[in-house]
């Protein structure tokens, strides 16, 4: 499945330099892998044949068709450990940015599966809040606030539909308590009103 992502991602590609002069033969080889990203998108045994260049920048511009195509494993694989592997390498923030955002693609895409999508919304809240720290000046911070925003509002849903279930089945305590939860810890919310809504009229005296 493709995920499409702001146009902001792209714009670090385009002056990444490869910190290395690469020979013939080598180029040749990442300019098929480009032809392949372009013609046929992400393909997980892709990510074996880009690091074999030590291309930093074929390296995030793979990531990143990786990451729109929802190959997540793939992204991994090609960002983890990119500053250890290359001396001094371009834009390291862009390739933790894009790490950051796997789990916030999982996060979407576990959408319907409450339980799943929580775990990832505080997995991918954790790596954004993190980025931002490690990063402060970095030109994708500005892209963290509305993802931080929407992880607020699908985690509270997914709460909100947890509590709902336990009442549904004749846990209502439980449930309550879920409710009286996504009240408090996410009072701006548009599962906050609902929850307060639903106390107010079930439990009112």
């Amino acid at each position: 499945m493709r995920m499409m992502l702001p146009l902001l991602l792209v714009v670090a590609l385009g002056g990444c330099a490869t910190g290395a002069k690469q020979n013939p033969a080598t180029d040749a080889r990442a300019v098929d892998i480009k032809a392949k990203l372009s013609l046929s998108g992400c393909a997980p045994d892709m990510a074996d044949q880009v690091l074999d260049l030590r291309n930093p920048a074929l390296e995030q511009e793979a990531a990143f068709r990786c990451l729109q195509d929802g190959q997540l494993t793939t992204v991994e694989r090609l960002l983890t450990d990119y500053r250890d592997r290359h001396d001094n390498p371009p834009n390291p923030d862009y390739s933790e940015y894009l790490l950051a955002l796997t789990d916030f693609v999982r996060f979407e895409l576990a959408e319907g599966d409450a339980a799943s999508q929580l775990k990832a919304g505080r997995k991918s809240h954790d790596q954004l809040v993190a980025f931002v720290r490690k990063y402060p000046e970095s030109a994708y911070r500005n892209e963290v606030a509305p993802r931080l925003e929407t992880l607020h509002e699908g985690m509270a849903r997914a709460e909100y539909r947890l509590a709902m279930t336990d009442i549904e089945k004749g846990r209502r305590e439980m449930g309550a308590s879920r409710l009286r939860y996504v009240v408090r810890e996410y009072p701006r919310s548009a599962a906050a009103v609902d929850a307060r809504r639903w106390l107010e009229q079930r439990l009112a005296p």
